[in-house]
């Protein structure tokens, strides 16, 4: 997969790996409903006190909800114009392989981020997996559930680096 700018200055990520594609897709996915365990971490209680949580749950909930399902019908949109780019893959390999290519309106990664954030807690917090796992550097066992999690937020992780990257280098940040 290579990550670049186009000349417009959005970001671009292409020859995307069938697998890495289908893990893009399901960026657009509801957490709350794909990890109901993991999705608990994502709203926290501000506190213990029963009033306090209350209003939390009356006032603050309902806006950031609103917030991350608007961010993710974007990324979903975003989403749709990711396609199948032969002529790419076979002029930087001379090969038949498949690759995709996803470009993301600049002014759409800060959703991006956000909503990669947010399927990242998820899904860690679904798997149980820590900061141990997380920080791992050897090779991750993809034929167990738990393994292909941690590639999910690793493959997320990456992701959002890229995003970071032209975040920081717009002018006047």
């Amino acid at each position: 997969m290579i990550f670049e700018l186009t000349p417009s200055g959005n970001p671009c990520f292409s020859g995307i790996h069938p697998v890495l594609a289908d893990l893009l897709r399901a960026v657009a996915t509801d957490p709350w409903e794909r990890y109901p365990e993991g999705s608990k971490r994502l709203l926290p209680s501000p506190s213990a006190e029963e009033d306090l949580c209350l209003d939390w749950q009356d006032h603050v909930q309902p806006g950031l909800r609103h917030q991350f399902d608007s961010d993710r019908k974007m990324i979903a949109d975003d989403l749709k114009t990711m396609f199948l780019d032969l002529e790419k893959v076979r002029e930087d390999s001379g090969d038949e392989g498949e690759g995709f290519r996803l470009e993301i309106p600049r002014d759409h990664a800060e959703a991006w981020l956000t909503t990669l954030n947010a399927l990242r807690l998820a899904i860690a917090s679904d798997h149980d997996l820590g900061e141990r796992e997380l920080a791992a550097q050897d090779p991750t066992d993809l034929s167990s559930d738990r393994g292909s999690a941690l590639m999910q937020v690793n493959f997320y992780a990456l992701v959002q680096e890229c995003l970071l990257q032209i975040m920081e280098d717009e002018p006047g940040e």
